[in-house]
């Protein structure tokens, strides 16, 4: 699968994401619906503002999005998504790699920072296979719980 064109992400798509994309077994704690902080910042054009991204193929059909949280001038965390049905395929480390060379040809961050559910070890083997390494883990407030998250980042080429 070809990951072709980044934009910024569109209402329809946001709702799609919010709405319909439903991940199974325990990657249903990525359901946007599971969150409600998060399922309104998605839907919510003002919310939302210029942080999120749509990823489309080569039939413009939504792939993933990802979402940008600039946290210092040169720091940058990374939220992302693939669609429900394209995970656990082997295109998760193509997929974090066409984010990193967006970031890396349309802003000056030197530092990626990613924020992974500790239980997800699909995720952090992929980031880890993309040159991310481990920062310390941290408890986050999600999904009416506290969960333990791991911190990955990475220095990129500018």
């Amino acid at each position: 699968m070809k990951f072709e064109k980044i934009a910024l992400l569109t209402q329809a798509n946001a709702d799609q994401i919010a709405r319909e994309w439903h991940y199974s077994d325990m990657y249903s704690f990525y359901d946007m619906e599971n969150d409600q902080e998060d399922f309104e910042e998605i839907i919510t054009p003002r919310l939302r503002a210029n942080k999120y991204y749509q990823i489309l193929d080569d039939t413009d059909e939504l792939v993933g999005y990802f979402c940008l949280e600039r946290l210092s001038e040169e720091r940058v965390e990374v939220g992302l998504g693939l669609r429900p049905d394209l995970t656990g395929r082997g295109l998760g480390l193509n997929f974090v790699t066409e984010i990193e060379v967006f970031i890396q040809n349309n802003f000056n961050y030197r530092i990626i920072v990613l924020s992974v559910a500790s239980f997800n070890k699909r995720a952090i083997k992929v980031y880890q296979r993309a040159g991310f390494k481990t920062d310390g883990s941290k408890l986050q407030k999600s999904n009416d719980g506290v969960y333990e998250f791991i911190n990955l980042s990475k220095t990129v080429n500018r």
